[in-house]
C-alpha cells in the first residue's frame, strides 16, 4: 500500500512540475537590444519637449505570421539599451511602443539633449509620428519593420521633418533568436538615422 501510495504521489509531483515548467517556457518576450550611437556634441544642453504619436493603420505589433509562430506572446518586450561601444543594461519588460519611445528618449539624451516637462515660449518639440512598428514571419524569415515621421515644432508650427523607415529580416533559428535579432537590428538602424543635428539645422535653431 505505502508504494502504491508513493508511486502515485511521485507521478503527481512529476505532472505538476512538468506543467509548471510547460507554461513558463510558453509565454516569450521578444528580446531588444538598442545600440546607442557615439553622440555629435553640438546639441549639449538644448532642451525639447518629446511627444511619440502612434500613427499605425493597425495597431498590433505581431502580424499574421509571427501570431503563428508566438502564440503565446507576453504582449511584452524585454528592452535593454547599449551606450557605445559598451555592453547593453536590461530597462525591463514594456509593451511594444513603451519600448520605441523609450529608446527615442535615450536616443534624444544621448546628444546631450535636455528633456522638457512642458512646452513653452521658444522650447521646440520634437514629435514623433509613428507609423509602422511590427514584426512577421513568412518563409521561415523572421521580418521587422520600423517607419516613422519626425516633426520638429516651434511654438506649434513645424519647422523641419524627417521620414524614416526600414526593415531587417533574419532566418528562423532555435528559440526565436532570430526574431530577436530583426527587431533589435531595425531599432538601432532606423533610430540611429534620426538626424537630430540636421533637424534643429533645418528649423534654424542652431
Amino acid at each position: 500500500m505505502n508504494r502504491i501510495i508513493f508511486r502515485n504521489f511521485g507521478i503527481w509531483v512529476l505532472w505538476v512540475l512538468g506543467f509548471v515548467i510547460a507554461s513558463c517556457a510558453s509565454v516569450y518576450e521578444v528580446q531588444i537590444l538598442y545600440k546607442l550611437p557615439g553622440p555629435s556634441g553640438l546639441l549639449q544642453g538644448k532642451s525639447l519637449k518629446f511627444t511619440v504619436i502612434d500613427e499605425r493603420q493597425i495597431k498590433e505589433f505581431l502580424k499574421a505570421g509571427a501570431k503563428r509562430e508566438l502564440k503565446h506572446f507576453s504582449n511584452n518586450v524585454s528592452f535593454a539599451v547599449a551606450k557605445y561601444n559598451e555592453a547593453g543594461f536590461k530597462i525591463g519588460p514594456l509593451a511594444p511602443m513603451a519600448a520605441l519611445k523609450k529608446a527615442f528618449e535615450r536616443r534624444i539624451e544621448n546628444e546631450g539633449i535636455n528633456l522638457a516637462k512642458g512646452v513653452g515660449p521658444g522650447i521646440p518639440e520634437l514629435e514623433i509620428g509613428v507609423k509602422d512598428f511590427s514584426l512577421d514571419f513568412a518563409e521561415r524569415r523572421w521580418v521587422a519593420s520600423i517607419s516613422y515621421e519626425a516633426r520638429l515644432k516651434v511654438d506649434g508650427q513645424v519647422r523641419a521633418t524627417q521620414f524614416i523607415s526600414g526593415s531587417a529580416e533574419r532566418f528562423k533559428v532555435l528559440r526565436k533568436k532570430g526574431a530577436d535579432m530583426a527587431v533589435g537590428d531595425i531599432f538601432t538602424d532606423t533610430l540611429n538615422r534620426l538626424d537630430l543635428v540636421r533637424l534643429f539645422q533645418d528649423a534654424r535653431l542652431m
